[in-house]
């Protein structure tokens, strides 16, 4: 019953980022956006429905398990979100800085916990005028980790996931305290080009470590997302902020995602939904991760929906032989 409820409000959290997406792109007539964004939310309830089929057969709640490890989680988590916020903050050197170093440092020193401080970085990536007051940050943690220690059988191997339940933390929160997110401009058409560029790097470079040199998810996001944040002149520039994002996307298992043909096509279409959801939920922490998480799971869904056509194809040619 627990998983149910996880599981659900998981989805629910992100069929509101596609809604908000579909009427973002549709009011500023973007129709190309419009068609992607469509299309991936409908793929993404494919592979909902895939993922709940296996879900079912395989997730047995064992409350005992939880109960002995879900304090430590909880606490890694909550640190990572406020030093973070500290960093971000008190330090000024930006979020993608900020939660890359605490990463890579939770990654090398708690490996244990590594995920779950990664996870709490994100809520630390938030605005600090929304979640001015620090018991806003506990309860966007709270959440975040409640979510975190009850899904760990949920969307396995999907890029993204920890920022997407940073994001559901910090968006009830914020609706909690009534501080809503904001809303922003679209992003410039003039940077559409070098977003592409780095979130391909990005992303790529992520998978690479992963795949090829057998670096674990954690580690190889934080450090492609700290070497691009201290290369560029600016640290909080968008394109090193779309850069961080498809690192998520890159965290993704290899055994989602087997070819790197597969992660250039997750790369490009993290950079189309980067794009759609740029003016939305300004100031939530884990926006980016929620992005990166909505495109590898609607990805997958496009890609095995690509193999079924083709199977179907080839049988159908097969027959078509035979006759």
């Amino acid at each position: 019953m627990i998983t149910l409820a996880s599981f659900i409000f998981l989805i629910l959290t992100a069929l509101l980022i596609f809604q908000s997406m579909l009427s973002s792109t549709i009011q500023n007539l973007n129709i190309f956006l419009f068609a992607i964004v469509a299309l991936s939310a409908f793929s993404l309830l494919f592979q909902i429905r895939t993922e709940w089929t296996d879900l079912k057969g395989t997730v047995k709640t064992n409350a005992a398990t939880l109960a002995s490890s879900s304090a430590y989680t909880l606490l890694a988590l909550t640190g990572g979100t406020y030093l973070t916020f500290f960093l971000n903050h008190s330090f000024g050197i930006g979020g993608v800085l900020a939660s890359s170093t605490v990463g890579l440092a939770g990654a090398w020193a708690v490996r244990k916990y590594a995920a779950a401080i990664y996870c709490g970085s994100f809520i630390g990536m938030a605005c600090s005028i929304i979640f001015s007051n620090p018991l806003s940050l506990l309860l966007a943690s709270i959440i975040s980790g409640a979510l975190f220690i009850l899904s760990s059988n949920i969307f396995v191997g999907y890029g993204g996931k920890l920022g997407f339940m940073a994001f559901a933390g910090t968006y009830s929160a914020s609706a909690l305290i009534g501080t809503p997110l904001r809303t922003i401009d679209p992003l410039s058409r003039n940077l559409y080009f070098l977003v592409f560029l780095f979130v391909i790097i990005a992303g790529i470079a992520t998978y690479v470590l992963q795949k090829a040199l057998e670096m674990d998810a954690v580690t190889a996001s934080a450090l492609v997302g700290l070497v691009i944040a201290l290369l560029f002149p600016d640290a909080t520039h968008t394109v090193v902020v779309a850069a961080f994002c498809a690192t998520f996307t890159g965290m993704v298992s290899p055994v989602r995602v087997s070819t790197y043909r597969q992660m250039l096509f997750l790369s490009v279409l993290t950079g189309i939904l980067f794009i759609a959801a740029f003016s939305l939920f300004d100031g939530s922490g884990g926006k980016l991760g929620a992005i990166a998480f909505l495109s590898t799971v609607s990805g997958s869904g496009m890609i095995t929906g690509l193999k079924l056509i083709r199977k179907r194809l080839q049988c159908s040619n097969e027959k078509s032989y035979s006759i």
